[in-house]
């Protein structure tokens, strides 16, 4: 017999891990579930309160918990089955695991991981708005080829390349020469300490965490191209928003 749920973190105990750029709630509970993860009170393929439970745990909206729990589900983190409810993916410890180590002890000199999360997470939503308005063909293609890329990558750094390439179109796109410095300078920062030191950068890409982030920066792109700076500057918000969540959660 299945043992009951129990209680999820408040996120109230949680504000040492919520970084002070999380302007919306919505990320406040996403974190807050990452974390109850961490400590074992939920596992992949455990069934997750009802929006109500979930919002008077929280002490929030349940407009808000919709909020939270439709950005986790559109990247993959969540399963919702007709008739059953709300699961968390199977496949949601690789999700979260694979990613960069968020600190690079032997490089004191170069900011980490995280920081530079930190730091994109406060501009480069809203800086999609420019690249909605300015990109033109020429700027889609190169999206387009670096998404190709992140698809085909046999080896962990092609696809850390390509990921990088996208965004660097994206950058590109928006015509201003400091927008391009600054990406170009996060670049040669994550080169510089490859990838943090990542112990692996030969080895194969997880199913799960290509897909993933295929979708989501496919994702973007379309929006950008559809010229719908609304919609990936909102996109933008969510992928960072996951990655640095994750980082914060298992870091």
């Amino acid at each position: 017999m299945p043992q009951p749920l129990q209680p999820l973190i408040e996120v109230t105990d949680l504000s040492g891990r919520i970084a002070a750029q999380d302007k919306a709630t919505a990320s406040k509970v996403y974190r807050a579930i990452l974390q109850s993860i961490r400590d074992g009170v939920l596992k992949p393929g455990d069934k997750l309160p009802n929006e109500r439970d979930l919002s008077e745990q929280f002490k929030t909206s349940r407009s808000t918990v919709r909020h939270a729990l439709a950005m986790m589900s559109a990247q993959g983190l969540l399963e919702r089955k007709v008739g059953s409810g709300t699961f968390l993916a199977e496949g949601l410890m690789q999700l979260l695991s694979e990613s960069d180590l968020p600190v690079a002890a032997h490089h004191r000199d170069v900011p980490t991981y995280t920081e530079i999360l930190e730091g994109r997470l406060l501009f480069e939503p809203a800086m999609m708005a420019l690249s909605a308005q300015r990109a033109d063909a020429e700027d889609f293609a190169l999206m387009r080829h670096h998404l190709a890329v992140v698809r085909d990558a046999d080896q962990w750094l092609q696809f850390k390349e390509g990921i990088y390439g996208v965004h660097q179109a994206i950058f590109r796109a928006t015509r201003n020469r400091f927008l391009m410095q600054v990406f170009d300078a996060v670049v040669a920062d994550r080169r510089a300490v490859q990838y943090d030191g990542r112990s692996n950068l030969n080895g194969p890409v997880g199913a799960v965490v290509r897909e993933q982030t295929l979708r989501e920066l496919t994702a973007i792109v379309d929006a950008l191209e559809a010229r719908d700076a609304k919609a990936a500057t909102s996109l933008a918000d969510a992928y960072f928003t996951r990655i640095l969540a994750s980082l914060s959660v298992y870091g």
